[in-house]
């Protein structure tokens, strides 16, 4: 006689190990994207050397200077968020499609839902992927943000 709480208990261990690993995927996107920022910031700075110079011994203060770029690479980076989740979501759902008959939910149909049934194209999403996908772009936007403002104040401080 088989113990089906051995085999239950693997694919535990399995979902546990794939969850961590995910975590750690968007641990190092993130990191990335950090760095990426801070390059980029770096290099428009050093391209508005002069300009930013100048209004900054004009009396311009470091928050209004840094607030213009962290804005702008914000609004790009929440963007690319709401573009990256809207183009994540057709993979996401035919992901779960297939993973349906081994979730909890295993009297899924075989067949995919009607293409004009979002609701029931969503359905398929868990809960938490889909608060994912709607915290991403936020997040994005926000680390943008705050990445350039720390950036370019650090630069600023370096200003005579």
């Amino acid at each position: 006689m088989e113990h089906d709480s051995v085999w239950s208990d693997r694919l535990a261990a399995l979902a546990a190990s794939l969850q961590a690993c995910a975590g750690l995927a968007v641990l190092v996107v993130m990191t990335v994207a950090v760095c990426v920022v801070m390059a980029a910031t770096r290099a428009g700075l050093l391209t508005r050397r002069q300009a930013i110079g100048l209004i900054h011994a004009l009396g311009a203060t470091d928050s209004y200077i840094s607030g213009r770029f962290a804005t702008r690479v914000g609004l790009l980076a929440l963007w690319g968020g709401v573009w990256g989740s809207m183009l994540a979501l057709p993979m996401l759902l035919a992901l779960s499609h297939l993973a349906a008959p081994f979730t909890a939910m295993g009297d899924a149909p075989a067949t995919a839902p009607d293409w004009r049934d979002l609701h029931a194209w969503m359905a398929l999403l868990p809960s938490a992927l889909l608060w994912m996908l709607v915290v991403v772009p936020p997040a994005a936007g926000l680390t943008g943000w705050a990445t350039t403002q720390l950036t370019v104040r650090a630069w600023l401080r370096r200003l005579p």
